[in-house]
């Protein structure tokens, strides 16, 4: 299957959608949110963005860090500020250069979803 980088803040979120998506297969790997190890081979990465509807220097500092990490990666971020899930042609996610916004939390089968979206 495909090799996914879950960049994620909080532990207990990061474990579960990586056990979903080994769950299918997949290649998992969380590095250091402040120091993404560049691998050519990423085809994905699942970023936690805390805030997409307002991104301030941070959130654009993230997006290239992983961006330059992983250059043939798909994006999708995923927030506790977003009220629902958004697609790739919504503005935001047009905006921040993302596949997709999933809103945090989200079931296992939206999560799986947008992966298959994204891949």
């Amino acid at each position: 299957m495909s090799k996914i980088m879950v960049i994620e803040e909080d532990s207990a979120m990061r474990m579960l959608i990586s056990e979903w998506l080994a769950g299918e297969g997949h290649e998992v790997r969380s590095p250091p949110r402040h120091d993404p190890a560049p691998d050519d081979q990423v085809e994905l990465v699942i970023l936690d963005l805390p805030h997409p509807r307002a991104p301030g220097p941070g959130t654009a500092a993230a997006l290239q860090a992983v961006h330059a990490a992983y250059p043939h990666a798909s994006v999708i971020g995923i927030s506790t500020r977003l009220g629902r899930s958004l697609g790739r042609d919504s503005d935001i996610a047009q905006s921040l250069g993302v596949s997709r916004l999933l809103a945090k939390p989200c079931s296992r089968e939206e999560l799986l979803g947008a992966v298959a979206a994204a891949l």
